[in-house]
């Protein structure tokens, strides 16, 4: 179950990206599996950051890029954007880690 402030990033950015509410499910299911809900973690292995684990190349998904790190709301546009654009929903994006151990 996600934290009652990246619960409500949730649902703050599905507004924002205008997504559907049925992503909610799929979005927590990702964020716990890739941050357990820190906002703003840093991954020392690579350049994964954030509730979504983007990689440098993906920071541009964020609003403000690398800047948004650290806003649990914008952090959570962020990883909806890169699902939306490689598995186009959540739900999608939740199986292929459950297959996967990653997504």
């Amino acid at each position: 179950m996600a934290s009652p402030l990246a619960a409500t990033a949730i649902s703050e950015a599905i507004t924002r990206e205008n997504v559907p509410s049925t992503w909610q499910s799929g979005l927590a299911y990702i964020m716990a599996q890739e941050s357990g809900g820190v906002v703003g973690v840093v991954n020392h292995a690579d350049s994964a950051r954030g509730l979504f684990q983007l990689t440098r190349p993906n920071y541009h998904l964020n609003p403000h890029g690398a800047a948004s790190f650290g806003n649990a709301t914008e952090e959570v546009q962020g990883g909806i954007r890169y699902i939306r654009q490689r598995y186009q929903t959540a739900d999608n994006a939740a199986r292929f880690w459950q297959r996967h151990g990653w997504y």
